[in-house]
């Protein structure tokens, strides 16, 4: 069975560390003094400094709408406001205190044990905040629960109970992201179509097995069958008797059980849908490949110009991600660009979220590196193998550095106070200033041929709503440097929509979408304003994250390359003259492409058979069907949906079915509380040996 790497397995750990003292605000080495104010909500205390004050208020709002819905599905309240500590960019946060650990970019924020503390970062995305905001509150309702809501208390319980991560973090992305999303989804079908779709007891026991995607899976599939309500209850019988008791006692079936019925489940989902899509290698050549170029990681590729070199992270044949350099026709590894591991001026590579930029005439590459507290735009000359200017800019960070066309300007995307906006700086490292100034999401810009427009990535548009926090899908967006003005492309209202890549002439642009249930390449022609679907794979056209670059488009070579899941691993293909796989305009499916675990079940219910059960009597007894839900006014059929009465209080709890759903309306920020952090409030004790984070998929 395929399982997670060595590296992925460095970034997920959950804590072998052992104890140790940690104060909030020291011991660890700080580049900056972080002046910590506190907002104070009904349930929170949002812990921010004065740069992040404007999305920390916005966060606040989010924390205390997650709370509602969590509490109504979860049926459990705080007895006393949590601390949420926010950090302005990945850089800032991973100088926090509150963990002795070290924190890889893998890392997109983590909740400890004793003290119930979130600590997260801002990311430039308000939908991506939601998320990870949601999942780690998760984590605080979890340790509440098994704390009896007593902060520092607990200890012998969590360690009796043992709750294994794909539970812990299952439920967390489930709650957090509701049912089975593309991301999900691609994991599912390769792991359905390779033979490593991995069973509980694997789960629980094989560390090397990554929990979030299956984790999120298995919840879902719990969900849809037996209802969210089902949710809480397993979380409150698993602290009393084990995992294994938990799910006995509240689903009537054990975990041997219910691993063969839900990995059935997603064979019979995901298997019959191969018929109707196809692997990479059909239209594209592999390029970057364990076989070919070592390792399984394979990200962010970019074609030189001409199309014969390509740079990209890999972890090789070691344990670090770095840059390498490889041929384009072949995947020979040329050499090692960066050594982040042995130089202190490459802390970090931002390889989850942003790519690097061939300059026009091939000569230099422009990326992103992490050096002590900030992240500067660093550019190497490719040829002498060497670093020729380091551009700090005051900003908390920068990701997807692009260059214009004459090759004397770079925009990127700069992360300010939490927000992200694009800027543009000269390449000798002057003149840097703003092109956009907003709370929207505006991500991985890309510079077009004739110099006069800046495509990128965006949520700006009628349906993102700051007022009542509901946030849009991603849309490509056209920047027009004359005037400022900003073009949302037509079409762009399904899925998420990323990347956007220049085709030579400039006449269209390719990106990756995953509006039809999958992540493909698609290309939107500017002369007529339609989309043409270019592929059409079985797992996915993707980076680590959704939101990860995974195209590269070579302008003199009419070359692209693109990161494709598969087996378990991160390979580049590429396919010259990409243009060529353009058929008709794209048409949604009629039929969507189906994600429930149940669908295939209810098929087989409608069959022959059902004739047969719809002429024999109705067993209504609470022990009918062949398993039970146990509510705690008494037993329901596992099939059956929770009725308000089953929770015992009205009005029940709300479904998982849209978690980012703007009700509740999120509080009028005029009803928190603001005032100075006192040093006294955080004494003790933060072991990373009971920390549950947030970690990316590797």
């Amino acid at each position: 069975m395929r399982r997670m790497g060595g590296i992925a397995a460095a970034l997920a750990l959950f804590g072998a560390a052992p104890l140790a003292a940690q104060y909030f605000g020291q011991n660890k080495v700080q580049y900056q003094a972080f002046d910590f104010k506190i907002i104070q909500t009904e349930h929170f205390e949002i812990y921010y400094y004065p740069a992040e004050r404007t999305a920390a208020l916005d966060a606040a709002r989010m924390a205390e709408r997650w709370y509602a819905r969590l509490s109504r599905i979860l049926h459990h309240q705080f007895q006393g406001r949590k601390p949420i500590i926010l950090y302005a960019s990945q850089s800032d946060f991973q100088q926090t205190n509150t963990t002795n650990e070290d924190l890889s970019e893998g890392t997109g924020g983590f909740t400890e044990f004793f003290k119930h503390r979130m600590v997260l970062p801002f990311t430039g995305s308000y939908a991506d905040l939601e998320h990870v905001l949601g999942h780690e509150m998760t984590h605080q309702f979890q340790y509440d629960e098994i704390s009896r809501g007593h902060i520092g208390s607990g200890v012998q319980t969590l360690v009796n109970a043992n709750l294994p991560g794909w539970f812990m973090e299952g439920m967390a992305e489930y709650l957090s992201i509701g049912p089975i999303d593309p991301l999900t989804s691609m994991w599912l079908r390769d792991a359905s179509l390779e033979g490593h779709l991995p069973t509980i007891e694997e789960m629980t026991y094989d560390p090397r097995i990554f929990p979030y995607r299956f984790g999120h899976a298995l919840l879902a599939y719990v969900g849809e069958k037996w209802g969210d309500e089902a949710i809480g209850q397993i979380l409150q019988a698993s602290i009393a008797s084990g995992v294994e008791g938990g799910f006995k006692r509240s689903l009537g079936i054990t975990l041997d059980d219910l691993s063969s019925e839900w990995r059935d489940a997603v064979q019979t989902t995901y298997l019959p849908q191969l018929a109707d899509h196809y692997r990479a290698r059909r239209i594209a050549q592999p390029l970057l490949t364990q076989k070919r170029s070592e390792g399984t990681l394979h990200l962010a590729p970019a074609l030189s110009p001409d199309g014969r070199d390509i740079a990209y992270f890999s972890e090789k044949n070691s344990f670090f991600v770095d840059l390498y350099l490889a041929d384009a026709e072949t995947g020979r590894v040329k050499r090692r660009l960066v050594k982040s591991t042995l130089n202190s001026n490459y802390e970090s590579l931002r390889f989850i979220n942003s790519s690097g930029s061939f300059s026009p005439d091939g000569r230099y590459f422009a990326i992103a590196a992490k050096r002590k507290d900030r992240d500067d735009l660093v550019i190497l000359d490719v040829k002498k193998d060497k670093e020729v200017r380091r551009i700090r800019v005051p900003l908390n960070g920068l990701t997807t550095p692009s260059w214009s066309p004459d090759g004397k300007q770079l925009v990127f995307t700069g992360y300010d106070g939490g927000l992200s906006d694009l800027f543009v700086v000269n390449a000798d490292g002057s003149n840097l200033h703003r092109l956009t100034n907003d709370k929207y999401a505006d991500l991985e810009p890309s510079w077009s041929p004739d110099g006069k427009t800046i495509a990128f990535t965006t949520d700006r548009s009628p349906a993102t709503d700051f007022e009542t926090l509901k946030f849009g899908s991603l849309r490509i967006a056209l920047l027009h440097l004359e005037n400022g003005s900003i073009d949302i492309l037509r079409h762009m209202d399904q899925g998420k929509n990323i990347n956007p890549t220049w085709a030579p002439d400039g006449r269209s642009l390719a990106f990756v979408s995953d509006r039809n249930g999958i992540s493909n390449i698609f290309l939107y022609d500017l002369a007529d304003g339609n989309i043409y679907q270019l592929t059409d794979v079985f797992t996915g056209v993707s980076g680590i994250t959704a939101l990860s670059p995974c195209l590269s488009w070579a302008h003199e070579a009419d070359r692209l390359a693109f990161a494709y899941y598969e087996d378990g691993e991160y390979n580049v293909y590429a396919v010259d003259n990409p243009r060529s796989l353009k058929r008709q305009p794209y048409q949604a499916p009629a039929t969507p492409l189906v994600t429930s675990l149940l669908a295939a079940e209810r098929r087989a219910l409608a069959g022959p058979m059902a004739v047969l059960a719809a002429a024999a009597p109705a067993d209504t007894g609470p022990r009918a069907g062949t398993s039970v839900y146990r509510s705690p006014k008494g037993f329901r059929a596992s099939g059956t949906t929770a009725q308000t009465s089953d929770s015992g209080g009205a009005p029940g709890p709300r479904p998982v079915k849209s978690p980012h759903d703007p009700t509740p309306a999120p509080p009028d920020p005029r009803e928190h509380t603001f005032r100075a952090r006192s040093p006294r409030r955080h004494p003790r004790l933060v072991p990373a040996a009971t920390t549950w984070r947030y970690a990316r998929d590797l």
